[in-house]
């Protein structure tokens, strides 16, 4: 794919959000956006530094933006941050990969309609990738593992790749097929959350309503 036409199409996406959009320029660290839904405008972190060749950064860019118009347009917990509240520092670093990987579940399904040969094309190459790393054993991390469990989900669905699994990575799969990334909302992306921490972490999640925005409460599933 032409950097030239992944810039084309982040100039489309961009051209789609409601909220004003501001361009800060910083020396480490990704490309990312920033949605808050209390100003109702978002800033984009642009790095200074070359990340990368160029097309992995226009295709991170679009996949941000992504994440900003389903924060306008569903709910603030489709951004790349939200409040969180009843976890601490620790904790959130552990689930932070299911929430990472719950919400680019729709963000996935948004590109596939925004850009379909662009989107199934980067997901052919993401799962021949996860296909090498799956044969070499387990996932050295939780991170790198839900991210695979995406990627193979996504191929099941979009691909149409026959996958035979089994035990955790099983349920896993399940968890995200279950839950039809069209027509994205609050509901699904919290059925989402919650179906991935039942596969083995102590919490659950709801949405609750903090000071006019709305926050994820965690909360021990023995609670229930």
């Amino acid at each position: 794919m032409k950097t030239n036409t992944l810039k084309n199409l982040v100039k489309k996406a961009r051209g789609e959000l409601s909220w004003p959009a501001k361009e800060v320029a910083q020396e480490s660290g990704p490309l990312r956006i920033f949605s808050d839904p209390v100003d109702r405008a978002h800033t984009i972190f642009l790095p200074t530094a070359r990340l990368g060749k160029g097309q992995d950064q226009e295709l991170l860019y679009l996949h941000e933006l992504g994440h900003a118009l389903l924060c306008e347009r569903v709910h603030p917990f489709f951004s790349s941050g939200f409040p969180i509240a009843g976890l601490d520092e620790g904790q959130v670093l552990a689930v932070s990969s299911v929430l990472y990987t719950a919400s680019d579940w729709f963000v996935g399904h948004w590109l596939m309609e925004f850009c379909p040969d662009v989107a199934i094309a980067e997901l052919e190459k993401e799962y021949e990738a996860t296909v090498v790393m799956m044969e070499k054993g387990e996932p050295e991390s939780i991170d790198k593992f839900f991210v695979a469990v995406l990627i193979i989900a996504q191929s099941i669905k979009y691909l149409k790749v026959p996958v035979e699994s089994s035990g955790f990575l099983d349920a896993a799969i399940k968890a995200f097929l279950a839950v039809p990334p069209e027509k994205p909302s609050l509901l699904k992306i919290e059925n989402l959350i919650n179906s991935l921490l039942s596969l083995g972490a102590p919490f659950r999640c709801r949405h609750k309503n903090s000071e006019g925005q709305d926050v994820l409460e965690f909360y021990r599933a023995s609670e229930e």
